[in-house]
């Protein structure tokens, strides 16, 4: 069974920005230091279009001993929020000049818009096929 144009064509389309798009949404630099912080509370918030962010206020000790307290972005789940909870231990990396500010590591393009494109795909191939039932249905 062939594929039709128009999935050839978006099937094309999304291979093409998936392969421009950036991989990494928060760059890390890389003079930071890698370390891991435990979790103190997770903070969630959804936006108008069901974008979820999810924030956690991790505490963790530097190099030079000290004890700082920030907030990073962490992994979340659209409408659901973080799979993580308070207590939990992350890896983070934190700038080692100013320590109060940090980065996850585990957010990126696909982790953040994954489920969207995975969404996307679905519907189309979904309408590809009631269509071509429903023509079939016609012919008879």
């Amino acid at each position: 069974m062939p594929m039709t144009i128009p999935l050839k064509f978006i099937i094309t389309t999304l291979l093409f920005i998936s392969f421009t798009l950036p991989v990494a949404a928060q760059e890390i630099d890389p003079s930071w230091v890698e370390i891991e912080a435990t979790i103190t509370e997770i903070h969630k918030s959804i936006g108008r279009r069901g974008r979820t962010n999810a924030f956690a206020d991790v505490t963790f000790t530097t190099k030079k001993e000290e004890a700082i307290q920030t907030r990073v972005e962490i992994l979340a789940i659209p409408i659901y929020g973080s799979v993580k909870s308070a207590g939990d231990i992350i890896t983070i990396y934190y700038n080692p000049e100013t320590p109060q500010i940090a980065a996850s590591q585990n957010v990126s393009f696909f982790n953040t818009y994954g489920l969207y494109i995975l969404i996307a795909i679905g519907v189309v191939i979904s309408a590809m096929r009631i269509i071509k039932l429903k023509k079939s249905y016609t012919e008879k």
